[in-house]
């Protein structure tokens, strides 16, 4: 009867470890089905909504930068070849675009295919990393203000995963993509964003060698950045507000004991986005605007009411509201018009409101900080055109984020708030598509423009 007894023993307890190794087989293999698809779906996605825009012409500023552009014929790759495309462009501030420009003619001459192609890829990248940019940005503040973000990290993907893909496929990003040259904005915008992922990872690991390679990589991708468009300037005064906010937790002493190095930093930043995106001198911006049709005055002013515009399209993103081209109304008081007044007072309030909830709602108060910020050097003196929506493709990385993750927080039961997310997702995915088929031809496009300006 012993015998039996342990015979049975032995018996009923040799499934256990095929069970368990069954089990951790099966989490193993739904954790690798969920990153393929975290992979898989944003990809095919954005792949899908941009496929119409594979031979859009090249239109406007390409023709200057890119198809009458002789330096960026690149027939042999060589130093002084990559170095004329570089810095003998039309934008020579530009390099790293214009090196781009030349490999990409390098391979296909103009066939418009390869162009798109890259400039979706961009994008592409760019959503990876910004995806482990806001999730070390979510876990840093929901481990300040706990229960307050999100309950646990599997949310935190979550919210993630659905900020970025709605990032991904709003339809005010298609002035980024589908107008080639503003592969400019696109690739600095990809390059600050690596930046802030590496001085992130770097201030995370605690080995002295793995520390010096992420900051070294960081200061890399920043001159990339600032290589590719003059608006990456900001990003020192970026990641001095990150160390702020994440990690020093917002706390005024550090800031008092580090204000020498903050006014160093601000300094140091506006003379580069002085220098090196108008010249040297109070004439250069002054003589700018010998050749527009408003004065600096009229220009500060009237960008209070664009930067609303801007924001109304990150809410509201309809074909039927985007263009290439805007007639856009000046301001020629505060009070005319009126509105002038109250996208001031309006933008007041979200300045003060960035204060007010910093230590509560910290992720919130920095994409204030993030949008007006990053929205100052092109919304500000400098005598540029007064609209183009791609000057939202940085601005907006924090802010569409926000919305996801008041969307997720509020919206309960929770299932409802997921159903609201793919239903915005699908919604932009489309109105996206159909804002691309407006650049498939030169006809098209100066059409919409005509009817909406």
């Amino acid at each position: 009867m012993k015998k039996r007894v342990k015979s049975k023993v032995v018996v009923a307890a040799e499934p256990a470890p095929r069970l368990n190794e069954a089990g951790v087989t099966s989490a193993s293999s739904r954790r690798f089905c969920v990153l393929l698809l975290s992979i898989v779906v944003p990809v095919v996605i954005v792949a899908l909504i941009y496929s119409n825009t594979l031979e859009a012409p090249f239109i406007y500023d390409d023709i200057g930068n890119i198809s009458e552009n002789r330096n960026i014929q690149l027939t042999a790759i060589s130093t002084e070849g990559l170095l004329d495309a570089a810095f003998k462009s039309r934008c020579s501030r530009r390099p790293i675009p214009n090196i781009s420009f030349a490999m990409n003619y390098y391979f296909h001459r103009y066939d418009m295919a390869g162009y798109h192609v890259v400039n979706i890829l961009i994008h592409i990248v760019t959503g990876f990393l910004l995806f482990f940019l806001i999730k070390e940005t979510l876990e840093l503040s929901r481990r300040k203000s706990p229960g307050l973000l999100i309950q646990d990290s599997i949310s935190v993907s979550m919210v993630t995963f659905f900020a970025v893909l709605v990032w991904m496929v709003h339809p005010l990003h298609t002035q980024s993509i589908t107008y080639v040259v503003q592969r400019m904005t696109s690739m600095a915008g990809m390059f600050y964003v690596l930046s802030l992922v590496l001085y992130v990872r770097g201030r995370l690991t605690a080995i002295y060698l793995k520390k010096g390679l992420f900051y070294g990589g960081s200061i890399g991708a920043g001159l990339l950045a600032i290589g590719s468009k003059e608006i990456a300037v900001t990003l020192p005064v970026f990641v001095f507000l990150y160390e702020w906010y994440f990690f020093q937790d917002l706390d005024r002493g550090w800031l008092k004991r580090n204000i020498l190095r903050f006014s160093v930093v601000v300094v140091v930043f506006v003379i580069l986005g002085f220098v090196y995106t108008v010249g040297n001198s109070l004439e250069v911006v002054l003589s700018g605007y010998e050749r527009r049709d408003f004065t600096l005055g009229q220009r500060v002013l009237t960008e209070f009411r664009v930067v609303m515009h801007y924001l109304s399209l990150v809410v509201l993103p309809h074909p039927s509201r985007l263009n290439l081209d805007y007639d856009f109304p000046l301001s020629y008081s505060l009070f005319y018009p009126l509105s002038t007044l109250l996208s001031i007072s309006a933008i007041i309030i979200l300045v003060a409101l960035a204060v007010v909830i910093a230590k509560r709602d910290r992720v919130i108060s920095f994409a204030v900080v993030w949008l007006l910020g990053n929205l100052v050097i092109e919304s500000s003196v400098i005598p540029l055109e007064l609209v183009y929506e791609h000057r939202m493709y940085l601005p907006s990385m924090f802010v569409i984020p926000v919305i996801v993750l008041l969307v997720i927080r509020y919206v309960k039961p929770k299932w409802v708030g997921i159903t609201t997310i793919c239903v915005l997702v699908s919604v932009c995915s489309l109105w996206t598509y159909q804002r691309n088929s407006v650049w498939a031809s030169e006809e098209s496009l100066w059409r919409d423009c005509i009817k909406k300006s």
